[in-house]
């Protein structure tokens, strides 16, 4: 474990935010950057009316406790806490309007980072958009199965929360490009941070654009539609997760169906093509089991089948209860704690400050920090060595995002045990298939390729060679592999004292469950995204494998905050970030609200207690329109353009229809705007409705997004060679970066591609290496499979 005095410290407690906006975007990035130790500092306007409503107010003092506030009259705030804005390291602003002034307080402090959250991007062409219209524009609402019924938004806004996580990481990585050398010039050069909600949610996907983009591999799904998935228990829902073969065996053998045995059903893309056909077999077992019954017999078959949770129950469910994960916010209703734990970093809820409660504040000077020399402000990590012994996304997208940051990533694998996402895809019979899985090397360029069995003598000592030459060391397995080999946190600090460890398990290193597997679809189902997603008289719906990616940029934020204490005070830290804890967080204003109440929320489709018409209608040409109105200004605007029996309907006194008028006749509204949207084609359609101001958009796909304009413009798209796939177009990450170079990384890496590199830095002979190879102990094909590479290659 970790001892110095200073690692019980937050890894940001050296930190003063300005956080400036009123949106829930900027004001999710401040909880996070203040659970992760921050001072946030609320720049609150004096002539702003105070939260009235007993839910709104809660969720308010949720996101915004422990926070400090200050408080406007001018917006000068150069002027007004001349004081506080030299202190502050960074400004974090989600109002366009108010852009300009965070930009104009680097006259008084130069070298402020300055964050901004949009829809588009700030430099994007302005067009009307909300977070229904960006879920169904960048791809999130097409991957729910709604049968016949038009798509339905994920019931929760995504959207604002993953653009929030963002934010917070553009944050501590322009401080860390600010702190890393390049001489006084670079020391006060502008750092921006540019976060797009719309690029915040496709980086939730899972990669439909390079699905689109190899050849023998079998097509994106859409929608997502597991087999068994959401499936019906004698009293209630829970959710079976069969991604690997393994597990559909032992599912089908646990269930006792023969039907189930047919080899048609082997493979997953095969079982998602006859659904029909397969969810009663699935349900014929399921129906005759209670919720706990089947959890227990999952568990015992090594098999993840959770619970679906709603947003009263999930506060009971063991990996939350037993690990206590629910906390009891000062002002008496029950929020999530953050999802990090920092070994030996106590946190506990606080209430949310009054209104300028700081006016006075004594902020003192800034802290003097050793800049990081030599260092390279474009690329912050350069010079840091990460070791990745992880799986499927949640870790492998962590270590990505630190090797776009510079960071030497070496991903660990053996040649019995690869990283299973490389079989994802490939049709199969098709040669080197474990190179050419879509999934696999959108998850994975950057990094370097090493083999090594953890269980191997000879594995072993390659693998705590590599451990004590790094300086980060990210896993995602379950808590006895490593546990199991001495490889726990004191392991890994007796070999790198001081190394950043950052942990994933999927529900945590204590309770229960911890040796449970879990996986994306799981913590969907068990945080209450499931149940929240979906139409009322209908199941509850797996809303693809968005916690995964969430998750991973939850972790990168952390991991850049203990990394950049590490290079300023040598002292490292151990994390865990639990893929349970991360959905809970997406679920959180449910969970405070039925806290009051007692009464679950649940879904509702498309229909919105703030947005009527909301929804998603057929055009002319058979195309989806989403289209959400959201204020009086919108409806007025969008009345005038359909029918005259619903103008005619409307009261004589308020011809736009107030939000109460228009949730009393939803049903007419929806049967109008049906109308408007099948008269015209979807392009036609959307040109007139975007013109008056309406937020409306195409369902989108993900499928062609590496080809939309704005992200060319915005350079958020890239084109890596890969010696076997051949040329193929990658998003980068959804914060754009003022000091980024622009320099392509490396293809995801080929299976033991750099294991003679890699073996040779770490003290190994040509010699020993050969031996390694002769015995079979590295390799450069998974599990011995025919290849055409030979050693060293």
């Amino acid at each position: 474990m970790l001892q110095a005095p200073e690692v019980r410290r937050a890894v940001l407690d050296d930190v003063v935010i300005l956080e400036i906006g009123t949106g829930a975007a900027v004001g999710y990035a401040g909880k996070l950057l203040r659970d992760a130790g921050a001072t946030v500092v609320l720049v609150e306007h004096d002539g702003a009316s105070e939260v009235s409503e007993a839910a709104a107010r809660d969720l308010d003092a949720y996101m915004h406790g422990g926070k400090r506030s200050v408080t406007t009259r001018t917006w000068d705030l150069a002027a007004e806490h001349p004081a506080l804005v030299a202190r502050a390291d960074a400004v974090v602003c989600d109002d366009p309007r108010l852009l300009e002034v965070a930009r104009s307080l680097r006259n008084a402090c130069p070298d402020l980072v300055v964050v901004s959250i949009s829809d588009y991007g700030s430099t994007a062409p302005p067009t009307p958009a909300n977070e229904f219209t960006l879920q169904a524009e960048a791809g999130l609402t097409a991957l729910h199965p709604t049968g016949d019924l038009p798509p339905v938004v994920t019931g929760v806004p995504l959207g604002d929360l993953a653009s929030a996580i963002h934010a917070a990481i553009g944050v501590v990585a322009g401080m860390m490009s600010r702190e890393a050398g390049g001489g006084a010039e670079a020391a006060t050069a502008p750092v921006d941070a540019d976060v797009s909600r719309y690029e915040s949610l496709v980086s939730s996907l899972q990669f439909p654009w390079v699905f689109a983009q190899h050849e023998q591999h079998t097509p994106y799904a859409i929608p997502v539609a597991p087999v068994p998935g959401i499936e019906e228990a004698a009293d209630g829902w829970v959710c079976v997760v069969c991604v690997t073969p393994q597990q559909w065996i032992d599912f089908r053998t646990m269930a006792g169906v023969p039907e189930l045995a047919s080899p048609r059903y082997d493979q997953l893309i095969d079982r998602q093509d006859l659904i029909d056909e397969l969810t009663p077999l699935i349900r014929s077992y399921t129906r005759q089991h209670t919720v706990d019954e089947l959890v227990r017999a999952g568990a015992a078959a090594r098999v993840p089948i959770v619970p679906v949770s709603t947003s009263t129950s999930v506060r009971d469910l063991p990996p939350y209860a037993e690990r206590g994960s629910f906390v009891t916010h000062p002002d008496g209703f029950v929020q999530p704690r953050p999802a990090h734990r920092v070994d030996g970093v106590v946190w506990e809820p606080m209430p949310r400050p009054h209104r300028g409660e700081a006016d006075a504040a004594d902020w003192g000077p800034r802290p003097a920090r050793q800049r990081r020399s030599p260092g390279d402000p474009q690329r912050p990590l350069r010079g840091t060595r990460v070791v990745e012994m992880g799986s499927f996304q949640a870790g492998p997208l962590v270590t990505r995002a630190l090797a776009e940051l510079g960071a030497d990533v070496v991903k660990l694998e053996s040649v019995m045990r690869p990283d299973l996402l490389r079989f994802g895809g490939p049709l199969a019979g098709t040669p080197e298939a474990w190179e050419l899985g879509a999934s696999f090397t959108g998850t994975n360029w950057g990094k370097r390729s090493l083999t090594a069995d953890l269980k191997d003598a000879d594995g072993s000592e390659i693998v705590r060679r590599l451990i004590a030459s790094s300086d980060i060391v990210v896993e995602n397995f379950s808590p006895r592999v490593l546990d199991s080999i001495g490889l726990d946190a004191a392991g890994i600090e007796e070999l790198r004292p001081g190394a950043v460890v950052l942990r994933l398990p999927a529900w945590g290193s204590e309770g229960s469950w911890r040796d449970v597997p879990g996986f994306t679809y799981s913590a969907d189902a068990a945080c209450g995204m499931s149940d929240l997603t979906g139409y009322a008289d209908g199941p509850p719906t797996v809303t693809g494998t968005t916690i995964d990616p969430i998750a991973a940029a939850s972790s990168t934020l952390v991991a850049l905050a203990a990394v950049r204490r590490q290079v300023l005070s040598g002292h490292g830290a151990h994390v865990e970030i639990p893929l349970c804890d991360v959905a809970i967080q997406l679920t959180a204003a449910p969970v405070i609200a039925s806290s009051r109440t007692a009464v679950p929320i649940s879904r509702r489709g498309n229909d919105s207690v703030s947005a009527v018409p909301q929804g998603v209608y057929r055009s002319k040409d058979q195309r989806w329109v989403a289209l959400s109105v959201t204020d009086e200004q919108q409806w007025s605007s969008l009345s005038a353009l359909l029918s005259q029996d619903l103008r005619s309907a409307s009261p004589v006194d308020a011809p736009g229809g107030t939000l109460a008028w228009r949730t009393d006749h939803r049903d007419l509204v929806d049967q109008a705007v049906r109308a408007l949207v099948a008269s015209s084609s979807a392009e036609d359609v959307l040109e007139t409705l975007r013109a008056v101001g309406i937020p409306a958009t195409e369902l989108g796909t993900g499928l062609d997004v590496h080809q939309d304009p704005r992200l060319i413009a915005r350079g958020r798209t890239m084109t890596l060679p890969h010696v076997l796939n051949g040329d193929v177009v990658h998003l980068r990450a959804p914060v754009r970066l003022s000091f980024d170079s622009g320099d392509l990384p490396r293809h995801s890496p080929l299976f033991g591609e750099h294991n003679h590199e890699v073996l040779g830095e770490l003290g190994y002979s040509a010699d020993e290496i050969a031996r390694l190879e002769d015995a079979g102990k590295i390799g450069v094909s998974p599990f011995g499979l025919p290849t055409r590479r030979v050693a060293g290659t």
